[in-house]
């Protein structure tokens, strides 16, 4: 049996098992918005960033997905919905390929079946709603098919755990790599919060030795959608047609180095660098507020976690400058799934300990 961890996120999936961690966007394109891909062939097979996926439970249609993924004058299939997320077609086809795409490193998925348990989160908010950890469990339970590039992969999930999203980061930072709890880890004796900035959802939450701590915590549907947004608003206003998942692409591409441009046809290069650090500035300003009103008892907290995958577009020096215990976590985009795959582990080597016992 291999343990999957998933964090279907809005804007972001994240994926890991012992082979790979992986991080793929939560949108996809019907392969005919391409055309016919690559027909000069002078894309290698092991350097390509996209490829062909057919769903069994939506097998009419082929989606290109992966890293790579080209959005510019494509039209997109999203899966960012604040209604029912998880029942959507689109969630469930995400979940497929997202299963397909960990079961490609395991040879058995390609020559019978997969057998993996998963286990996955989700907001705060949504956690305490039976009709989401339902859909949810409805969406992954099961005998899933694929493929990719013509090669059929088959998982069957044989069960779900869902955990509160932030949970995922707070127990990355106790758990170690084996699914060991560390000595010295920060968390379980201490007053914390944990700011999770995803693409659909802020989610601000704080635990006291590892309980939740209901009075300090809040939900806002603020992700980096809207970021990405505002800055597609700027742009048009100054008279450029672009698609908020190009924003999105052109932000992400040039964060490392706060250099960002944009070509919208080949010819002639746009510097929107002044647009987006000015959004970039008042995003992060609103953010830090929010959590400022949330945390009635910052002053008793030892420090406050942010991670998520919108955690690295903020503007670090801004944000610290209200919220002084702020500690941005390490790869915080993964921070959430590789606590999920420490939970498995760490379910594993408590069951292992309590039959020796």
């Amino acid at each position: 049996m291999q343990l999957f961890a998933l964090d279907l996120g809005n804007r972001q999936v994240k994926l890991m098992s012992e082979k790979a961690t992986k991080v793929l966007p939560s949108y996809f394109v019907n392969a005919a918005e391409y055309g016919k891909r690559d027909v000069l062939a002078l894309v290698k097979k092991e350097e390509a960033t996209t490829w062909d996926y057919v769903s069994g439970r939506d097998s009419e249609f082929t989606y290109v997905w992966g890293p790579g993924l080209n959005v510019s004058r494509k039209r997109v299939t999203d899966t960012l919905d604040f209604n029912a997320r998880y029942d959507t077609l689109e969630f469930k086809v995400l979940a497929d390929l997202a299963l397909a795409e960990l079961a490609r490193d395991f040879e058995e998925a390609s020559n019978g079946v997969l057998d993996v348990a998963v286990i996955t989160g989700v907001p705060t908010d949504d956690y305490d709603t039976d009709d989401t950890i339902k859909h949810i469990k409805n969406a992954l339970i099961g005998v899933h098919s694929a493929t990719i590039d013509g090669v059929s992969y088959v998982v069957r999930v044989h069960s779900v755990d869902v955990l509160m999203q932030p949970v995922g980061t707070a127990i990355d930072a106790m758990v170690d790599a084996l699914g060991n709890i560390k000595d010295d880890n920060e968390i379980e004796d201490s007053f914390v919060g944990v700011v999770d900035i995803g693409g659909g959802t802020v989610i601000i939450d704080a635990f006291d030795n590892m309980n939740l701590d209901t009075d300090n915590h809040d939900q806002l549907e603020e992700g980096s959608h809207k970021l990405f947004i505002e800055i597609r608003n700027r742009m048009v206003e100054k008279g450029h047609k672009i698609s908020e998942h190009e924003v999105e692409q052109i932000v992400r591409e040039g964060n490392d180095r706060e250099v960002y441009s944009w070509s919208p046809n080949g010819r002639e290069t746009i510097d929107l660098t002044d647009i987006i650090l000015r959004e970039r500035k008042l995003y992060t300003r609103n953010i830090a507020q929010a959590v400022k009103s949330t945390y009635k008892a910052m002053s008793r907290m030892r420090k406050i976690y942010v991670t998520g995958g919108t955690a690295n577009l903020l503007i670090k020096p801004e944000f610290e400058r209200v919220i002084k215990i702020a500690e941005f976590v390490r790869n915080s985009e993964t921070a959430n799934v590789r606590g999920y795959y420490k939970y498995g582990l760490l379910n594993e080597v408590t069951a292992v300990d309590e039959a020796t016992n």
